[in-house]
């Protein structure tokens, strides 16, 4: 989808996420995260049907600010045998009900993920319609099968071979860091 529609969501995405994140086996923290949106980019649906949002988020709910990085779907119905990476449902103020997935079990991350760890096809901004993310970088050798979420990015390039993506941090510094390599 490369329209970014500049609108609410009810619950919002930090919402959602906050709610599920401690779940998580990866998550760190202790008790109800606060997550703050610090980067991320769009991977595009060729379909044109599914959002694919890969969001960068540090959690300051203790002094340690983690960095977590997790891609996102958001689909007008519900995905058939997904419902344990369902993160929950919001109401768009313009699309409608929106059914919002953990991307690590929906097909089409999965498929433009591998693309873009191949070099075929292109990050695009998270917040801007139609524009291409040239901070979002390959490093090295990613041709694999399975494309491997890193769910807590270090801001090294030097952690492996991957798509390294960006954040900023609590000084508005541009950090970088591997957010998915091949398996």
């Amino acid at each position: 989808m490369g329209i970014v529609y500049n609108t609410s969501m009810s619950p919002s995405k930090n919402e959602l996420v906050s709610a599920w994140l401690p779940k998580q086996d990866f998550y760190t923290g202790k008790g109800t995260p606060k997550l703050q949106h610090i980067g991320g980019f769009r991977l595009e649906d060729p379909q044109g049907e599914v959002g694919v949002e890969l969001r960068i988020y540090a959690d300051h709910s203790d002094t340690s600010d983690v960095v977590y990085h997790l891609p996102l779907t958001y689909r007008d119905a519900p995905l058939p045998g997904a419902a344990k990476y369902l993160i929950g449902t919001s109401e768009h103020a313009i699309l409608g009900k929106r059914y919002i997935y953990d991307a690590a079990g929906d097909p089409v991350f999965i498929a433009q993920a591998r693309q873009l760890l191949a070099g075929k096809t292109t990050a695009q901004h998270h917040s801007e319609s139609f524009t291409d993310e040239p901070r979002i970088k390959l490093k090295g050798q990613t041709a694999g099968k399975d494309a491997v979420i890193i769910r807590k990015p270090v801001s090294t390039v030097s952690a492996g071979d991957g798509v390294i993506g960006y954040w900023e941090n609590a000084l508005g510094q541009e950090l970088t860091g591997l957010v998915l390599r091949t398996a």
